[in-house]
């Protein structure tokens, strides 16, 4: 599984784990991480996915030009605000749990 990272729109970039070790959470470390209420989920030239403020552009968030160049249609829509990239099974299995406490 490739290494998580917080992508700021400002152009720096963070390793992050999930606190479980196994898969990000939506309220407890999507959300705030990325400052967001609502998350989209974008697919990644490479495979991986992005988690972004669904409600960015109305925010008028400043454009992220890492995670846009990530982004499978960034040259069409670029992406907003601060992003997660992370592999795919990350963001499964929080699908997958949402709900749960774990």
């Amino acid at each position: 599984m490739t290494q998580a990272q917080l992508l700021r729109s400002d152009g720096s970039r963070h390793d992050i784990n999930p606190k479980n070790g196994k898969r990000f959470t939506f309220v407890g470390e999507a959300y705030p991480l990325i400052g967001a209420t609502m998350i989209q989920v974008c697919e990644t030239h490479d495979g991986r996915v992005l988690l972004v403020d669904e409600e960015g552009k109305l925010a008028d968030k400043r454009v992220n030009e890492a995670a846009t160049a990530l982004y499978l249609y960034g040259a069409d829509d670029p992406i907003v605000g601060d992003a997660i990239v992370c592999d795919k099974r990350q963001w499964l299995e929080a699908l997958h749990h949402y709900g749960t406490r774990d």
